[in-house]
């Protein structure tokens, strides 16, 4: 099966009926226009764009911009019917009605590609921080245990060896079950995933058959979506209450299939979880009651070396990450894979043989006498485990450019500069991703934190200006933290996403000087 180029639609493996993709609907099907009375359903699409004759159209309504707008552009690419939250008089072919566009699309896709999750073994990672390292820490171990392996991340969408790079962290509810349908067909038999709390809440993965879900943590992020964080805790909530069809719900029951919780108990939030789903769940962290742990640490500058204990015997385990943060992620990733049978050596040897994921604490290969590290942290607490840990790798000057993402929750923009001012010995204030919010304000909103934490500082919109003045300014044994792009290749400012990549800059303005 060949997926088009934007990835966002594929012809059904087989004849699929209307009825067939609404037999899950159940109270939430509102009203139904037929004109036949059978239809065949060749696709789906979300985006009028992708429509080909015989596709069923899922209207949603986005935050910016409303599906149902775009009814007409589907009638006339040739869609046999269209999904609905608003009764359209005028739709002018096959309408169903639902009290959710995303839930049922989400419920449809999963029929409509044969429900692939189920013939895999599928682990969810959710939390604010830490789920990228972790799925790649957990490829490495599946990799060491000789599976066929598929990833999905804010990184890349991998099929085996077949990679793309990823458009969201969690995609679409049709793109997701698209893309674990032809892991299917390519014999893949582990897949790890991103699991954010916008793809929760936003039914992106309402209808996956999650055999392991990883809690890593849960800090202040996403507010500007959840409002405060007990409604953020219950998104997180629901993946491990199996109730993904009812997110956020805290009275949704828990369903008996659901997965197999494998819980940070470092965290306070993952405490709570173990006292819910305690029954038959793995807990890992630095807890000495933690079921897999870590004995014998030892931080040796980029790699941290530490007995592997678990339930199941220990290994010996040389980790080529720094900081204490990455030893929960590797702890995290031991404890998911020994959930799913694989044994401690075989685990050992996959956290050894992993270099962790790209943009993640990633050191820039240069000749400067000082190191220069990206790092994806965009957040308080991502932004102090970072500094933390290049702290403990540097003799000399820390100094740190950072921003905060535009169009997010702006409550924490002070937070990350005092953050910022507590933990660098140089704070250099830049632009993240602006989205079409002014840079100014963004920056005018992060400015107090700075101040208030005494640090010296600059303020330097421009990006590319303020990684040439931080190179600029240091010297032998410093460190230069350049953090909340990591991996990404663009920078949205203004609606425009710019070409943009710190790795890239850094090395120029090296060769340059």
């Amino acid at each position: 099966m060949v997926s088009p180029p934007d990835g966002q639609t594929v012809t059904a493996p087989a004849p699929v009926y209307l009825d067939d993709l609404l037999v899950e609907a159940g109270d939430d099907l509102l009203r139904q226009e037929r004109r036949g009375e059978r239809i065949a359903i060749s696709g789906l699409a979300y985006d009028s764009r992708q429509v080909k004759p015989g596709f069923l159209f899922a209207a949603v309504p986005g935050f910016k911009v409303d599906g149902h707008d775009f009814i007409g552009q589907a009638r006339e690419s040739g869609a046999a019917a269209v999904l609905t939250e608003r009764w359209i008089g005028d739709a002018g072919l096959p309408q169903v009605q639902v009290s959710s566009v995303r839930k049922a699309m989400a419920c449809a896709a999963a029929i409509f590609y044969g429900n692939p999750s189920k013939s895999l073994s599928l682990i969810g990672v959710t939390g604010t921080n830490g789920k990228t390292t972790t799925t790649y820490l957990i490829d490495s171990i599946f990799h060491a245990a000789g599976l066929t392996t598929g990833l999905i991340g804010g990184i890349e969408y991998r099929n085996g060896k077949k990679s793309s790079p990823a458009r969201r962290t969690t995609p679409e509810s049709i793109d997701l079950q698209r893309m674990l349908r032809e892991m299917n067909d390519a014999e893949v038999q582990a897949a790890t995933m991103e699991v954010s709390s916008h793809g929760i809440d936003l039914y992106r993965v309402a209808s996956l058959d999650f055999a392991i879900a990883v809690f890593t943590n849960l800090t202040r992020d996403h507010l500007d979506l959840h409002g405060d964080m007990e409604r953020y805790f219950q998104s997180k909530r629901s993946l491990f209450a199996g109730s993904l069809d009812k997110p956020g719900d805290p009275g949704a029951a828990i369903a008996p299939n659901r997965p197999v919780a494998v819980v940070n108990v470092n965290d306070s939030y993952g405490q709570r979880l173990v006292k819910e789903f305690g029954d038959g769940a793995t807990t890992f962290g630095m807890n000495p009651e933690a079921l897999v742990r870590a004995g014998k640490i030892e931080y040796a500058g980029w790699e941290t070396g530490f007995d592997l204990i678990t339930p199941s015997g220990q290994a010996p385990v040389r980790l080529h990450l720094p900081g204490a943060y990455n030893l929960e992620n590797a702890l995290g990733a031991a404890a998911a894979t020994l959930s799913l049978g694989v044994a401690p050596e075989i685990i050992a040897a996959g956290l050894t043989a992993s270099r962790g994921a790209p943009g993640r604490f990633e050191p820039v290969d240069t000749d400067a006498p000082f190191r220069i590290v990206v790092d994806y942290a965009h957040n308080e607490d991502g932004l102090a485990k970072a500094l933390t840990a290049a702290r403990s790798l540097t003799s000399g000057k820390l100094i740190l450019v950072f921003g905060c993402p535009g169009e997010r929750d702006r409550e924490k923009r002070p937070a990350m500069g005092r953050t910022a001012g507590s933990l660098a010995d140089l704070a250099i204030l830049t632009t993240d991703d602006c989205y079409d919010e002014p840079a100014g304000q963004i920056l005018d909103e992060t400015e107090p934190g700075l101040i208030d934490s005494g640090v010296s500082y600059r303020r330097i919109p421009d990006r590319r200006e303020a990684i040439e003045a931080a190179v600029n300014t240091a010297g032998n044994g410093d460190t230069i933290l350049i953090a909340g792009k990591g991996h990404e290749t663009s920078q949205l400012i203004g609606g425009r996403a710019l070409p943009f990549n710190d790795r890239d800059v850094v090395r120029e303005i090296i060769t340059q000087r």
